[in-house]
């Protein structure tokens, strides 16, 4: 008896502890704001944007706020509402849909064609002291000629402070920037 009663105790007092823990904050990456500078393209190049790549350390779901030399810092009960990758690949092809018309932006199961395959490798997507600092190697392929481009962009981009909340807007404005950087270079000649 003295031992359940002992058991029943240790019981109570981890759901009081856990009752007493708040759930995580969940951040989401925003979606790219829209961008009035630049109209989308009439008849432009149709593009399935293939899932990105991130670095390992980057896919995980706590965010991360920083860097202490080589050490991540990491939010204080703030995690990732999706898989980082996945936040990534729907904030590039949103962006990419408001330069090309959405229209021209295809998705997985989508029955058309594309003209163009584009893959995404992130080389860093880190928040340093100067702000969040994207490097990205990204090709496309164009089914008609059977021609290839590559190009990989830098940017940083200010963070207005070392939170979760920061971070995701500063990184939704960075694929922004490279979403520019890679229709600026899009073209397949010999559609069909």
């Amino acid at each position: 008896m003295h031992r359940f009663s002992s058991l029943l105790a240790a019981c109570i007092a981890l759901g009081v502890a856990a009752c007493a823990s708040s759930p995580p904050t969940l951040v989401a990456l925003p979606s790219p704001a829209l961008r009035s500078d630049r109209a989308a393209l009439d008849a432009a190049t149709t593009v399935r944007l293939r899932h990105v790549r991130l670095p390992e350390y980057l896919d995980g779901f706590p965010v991360m706020v920083g860097r202490d030399r080589q050490a991540l810092v990491i939010a204080d009960r703030a995690e990732w509402a999706e898989r980082p990758s996945q936040g990534v690949t729907r904030v590039l092809r949103d962006a990419l849909a408001q330069r090309l018309g959405s229209t021209n932006v295809l998705i997985a199961g989508d029955g058309r064609r594309a003209d163009a395959e584009l893959a995404v490798e992130f080389m860093a997507l880190d928040p340093e002291p100067d702000g969040l600092h994207l490097d990205a190697r990204w090709s496309f392929v164009c089914r008609a000629s059977g021609s290839s481009h590559a190009g990989r962009t830098s940017t940083s981009v200010a963070t207005a402070a070392p939170t979760p909340q920061a971070v995701a807007a500063a990184t939704s404005e960075a694929l922004s920037r490279l979403a520019d950087a890679i229709v600026d270079e899009l073209r397949c000649a010999g559609r069909g």
